[in-house]
């Protein structure tokens, strides 16, 4: 059996070597086809993900919500600051009529008006116009309010025509009337009447608006707790789904990568089998070689 020559031995090995470099060669145009492809198809089922994630929605949703109840918000906590302002001057206003009717009585059990206390009462009168000018006629949607402070405040007009003199005030129902005293005092009266109504009124009005605000306020705070944990919670769910796209199409190409790998290894192989054996210097077979 005649052995191979060196010609046959060349043309072996060169074409095992071109062999494997078409092999490599056609192998990386179809392996980059496939990544190209891989690629469009993570892409679609990324895009696929986002559209049918309602996070964004349900968000909106949120934050419609938070902002319908942060105006509201402002509104209520205006009008519990109108409400506390309005209580304040009636408690002041309570005392101020008081000293009022007090001045008829205090010398001569109001049946007299010195001029000392037309002095006073005059005084007193004025600022209790002032204080019903500056009540403030404040209402809100959803908290029933009696008309109590409208009330006060139409005994402005009351109030500037008081004009206290001094001399006799007249009996409850004489007539006719002496001077415009005892008038005086039966509107004082009246409004004495009116501002314990508003206070006691404004008072309850003021609480249920301040609890309203504080419920409100623990509502807000619910609503941004919502959205923030729905926001971190959906967003990790969605980026969990796109990484295992990603892990799963990677894998694949990993897969086929390997292969090609293990196939171009045997034909390495098998080009080194084609050559023959390797003879190291020195040894006996290079007698005939």
């Amino acid at each position: 059996m005649a052995l191979p020559n060196a010609t046959d031995t060349n043309i072996g090995t060169t074409l095992a070597r071109v062999s494997a470099q078409n092999f490599r060669f056609g192998f990386e145009q179809q392996f980059n086809q496939i990544q190209n492809t891989t690629i469009r198809r993570i892409n679609s089922e990324i895009d696929k993900v986002i559209r049918n994630d309602d996070t964004p929605q349900r968000l909106a949703a949120l934050e419609r919500d938070y902002n319908n109840l942060e105006k509201n918000k402002g509104l209520i906590d205006s009008f519990s600051f109108d409400m506390r302002s309005n209580q304040l001057r009636l408690a002041d206003m309570q005392t101020k009529v008081a000293d009022a009717i007090a001045a008829f009585s205090a010398v001569d059990d109001d049946t007299n008006l010195t001029a000392d206390e037309v002095t006073s009462l005059t005084a007193t009168r004025d600022e209790l116009i002032k204080e019903t000018s500056a009540l403030l006629l404040s209402i809100h949607p959803d908290i029933s309010t009696p008309y109590v402070v409208r009330d006060v405040k139409n005994m402005y007009d009351t109030l500037k025509a008081m004009d206290p003199v001094a001399g006799v005030v007249d009996a409850a129902g004489a007539t006719p009337a002496t001077n415009g005293n005892r008038q005086i005092l039966d509107d004082l009266t009246t409004l004495s009447g009116l501002i314990d109504t508003a206070y006691d009124v404004t008072t309850t009005t003021s609480e249920n608006a301040s609890g309203i605000a504080l419920d409100i306020s623990a509502t807000l705070a619910t609503k941004l707790s919502d959205m923030t944990q729905l926001s971190s919670v959906e967003l990790k769910r969605q980026e969990d789904q796109i990484e295992d796209i990603k892990g799963k199409y990677g894998n694949i190409l990993r897969v086929i990568s390997l292969s090609f790998e293990a196939r171009i290894a045997q034909m390495e192989e098998l080009n080194k089998a084609a050559q023959g054996w390797e003879i190291q210097p020195g040894s006996i077979m290079n007698l005939f070689a």
